[in-house]
């Protein structure tokens, strides 16, 4: 597409999706309609896409299009939502009253732990990490050790992949999980 002053990009498992001067577009693998049902928005500002759907902020909260079979496309009622985040077949957003995910919950990654004041978010394949005022958290599918958190000196960043699980701290970058293609080295 063409797309005129862009400003945040979103890629999902065979989608993409990008905020520009005229909204939001899509492009690419249209089988759940992650591309072809994009609703109308006013001044979307933030934009996350999961393996076959996507979601979007804009000054009316939250949207989210594409595959809804394990409800990650249904957003619960959120309060001034601020964040937004597509992990596969589930979402999660930040608001006013702290974290929410909802859809597949097959590993408990939309069942959020108590958090405090939470101020970033990361959702991995089937597993969720926050940084709050405790530090990361994270939970939900843990097979390769993506939410098992090592000892962090005042991270400040997060960041989930499929199976590994990053962090920024006073000492630099630190992965963990699954590292078959030194993802974590």
């Amino acid at each position: 597409p063409v797309l005129v002053h862009p400003v945040a990009m979103a890629t999902g498992g065979a989608h993409a999706c990008a905020i520009d001067d005229a909204g939001v577009s899509c492009w690419g693998d249209d089988f759940y309609g992650q591309t072809s049902t994009v609703p109308a928005m006013v001044n979307p500002v933030a934009i996350d896409a999961g393996a076959d759907h996507t979601c979007a902020l804009d000054s009316s909260g939250v949207h989210c299009w594409g595959f809804s079979g394990n409800g990650a496309t249904t957003v619960p009622a959120l309060s001034n939502p601020i964040a937004i985040n597509a992990g596969n077949y589930f979402s999660c957003a930040l608001d006013d009253t702290g974290m929410h995910c909802w859809g597949s919950n097959v590993y408990g990654q939309t069942t959020v732990p108590a958090l405090v004041n939470p101020v970033a978010m990361s959702a991995g394949y089937y597993h969720v990490c926050a940084l709050d005022d405790n530090g990361v958290n994270c939970w939900g599918d843990n097979y390769e050790g993506q939410s098992t958190v090592p000892s962090l000196t005042n991270p400040v960043a997060i960041s989930a992949g499929w199976y590994h699980t990053c962090a920024l701290d006073d000492n630099g970058v630190h992965c963990w999980g699954k590292n078959d293609d030194g993802q974590t080295t």
